[in-house]
């Protein structure tokens, strides 16, 4: 690959201008890297609002990553595989004695981590809490609810996405592990990868952290539920109902956070990494029959995939419903994150989906 940095910044830079002018969200934070023989080559921009008439993006802007939380948890999970502190393939009933007799119960932590539960895709479970948010009562009900829905009948390629599923496996992890889920995140992910300020649980800080965050973090959406702007605190309904730590949401995180993430799962796969085993990272990203998700990521489909058209079909991401995304190209050793919060000011803004695939494809032409 030819080129610079700065040539790579502003392409970036140019890409985001035409999400903000073409209203696909108030303002962004893209991030791009690569791996030539270890060393690690970065171009990052950032342009637009944190809301409309507010403060302007910043590289250290958080955003709401959504769903991005659900490969951190996976790779958390694999991390104690790895040690062999936990079985991916016993039951969850294992550790959920509780749930025995569920679709969930008798999953595994591999089958929920792969989306192959057989669990539903969402639920509006936060409507019937019987208790505050976060409160035992809840998160309980929450747990055995989110454990008992069946989803669909599974799509051509066996898997159904399901956030109850990830529900349950970040509550499976934290019983297996005896660790709250946040805990565990830290020692297995953030903390060795020296990401702690940059990825983490929101909920999680003390009250003057979240004070401090909600100054700078980007605004999502005004929750209807709960009746004021949601800033600093999960988006997800679900999530922040169970108390804003979950297996499905409630991470945020910085653009250079989750790319750091993304490039040490590369560098893994590369055999150069002393924090992943590749052989493990590979089973978990080799493809399942079918096609459709792997452990903790999607892959690259045939057509209509928001990586676009040109990463290649080794290709593993995830994206976030608040407006965050990451795709790792471990054919071009290429790793892309976008984050934005184009719910603010309602989710109904979908532009979006027409933005991603145009993004990567102008990401995959570019030189580093």
């Amino acid at each position: 690959m030819a080129g610079s940095e700065q040539g790579a910044g502003d392409a970036l830079l140019g890409l985001l201008h035409e999400g903000v002018e073409g209203g696909v969200f108030p303002g962004a934070v893209a991030a791009l890297g690569t791996l030539t023989f270890g060393q690690v080559t970065r171009a990052e921009a950032c342009a637009g609002l944190l809301e409309p008439g507010g403060s302007k993006v910043s590289f250290e802007t958080p955003y709401d990553l959504a769903s991005l939380t659900k490969p951190v948890v996976a790779i958390a999970a694999l991390r104690v595989s790895q040690s062999g502190s936990v079985d991916l393939h016993e039951p969850v009933r294992r550790w959920l004695p509780e749930l025995e007799a569920t679709p969930a119960g008798e999953a595994s932590l591999a089958q929920l981590l792969s989306h192959r539960a057989g669990l539903s895709p969402w639920g509006g479970l936060y409507r019937t809490i019987p208790g505050p948010f976060g409160s035992p009562a809840t998160r309980a009900y929450m747990l055995r609810e989110a454990s008992s829905r069946p989803g669909p009948s599974p799509t051509p390629t066996g898997s159904v996405y399901s956030d109850l599923g990830y529900l349950v496996a970040g509550e499976t992890l934290a019983r297996a592990t005896r660790l709250p889920l946040e805990e565990l995140v830290r020692r297995e992910v953030t903390g060795p990868l020296g990401l702690e300020r940059q990825l983490f649980y929101a909920a999680a800080l003390d009250e003057d952290e979240r004070a401090r965050l909600r100054e700078h973090v980007a605004p999502t959406e005004r929750c209807d539920f709960r009746e004021r702007l949601v800033r600093g605190e999960a988006h997800d309904e679900n999530c922040a109902a169970f108390g804003g730590i979950a297996g499905h949401a409630g991470l945020f995180g910085t653009a250079h956070g989750v790319l750091t993430f993304g490039l040490a799962l590369l560098s893994a796969l590369e055999g150069r990494s002393g924090w992943m085993d590749q052989a493990l990272l590979r089973w978990a990203l080799r493809p399942l029959p079918g096609g459709g998700h792997a452990v903790g990521w999607d892959t690259r489909s045939d057509q209509g995939s928001s990586a676009g058209s040109l990463f290649s079909v080794r290709s593993f991401g995830h994206l976030g419903f608040t407006g965050t995304s990451i795709w790792c190209d471990p054919v071009r050793n290429l790793c892309a994150v976008l984050l934005s919060n184009r719910v603010h000011p309602t989710r109904e803004n979908i532009r979006i989906r027409e933005f991603r695939p145009r993004f990567h494809d102008a990401i995959a032409e570019l030189s580093l």
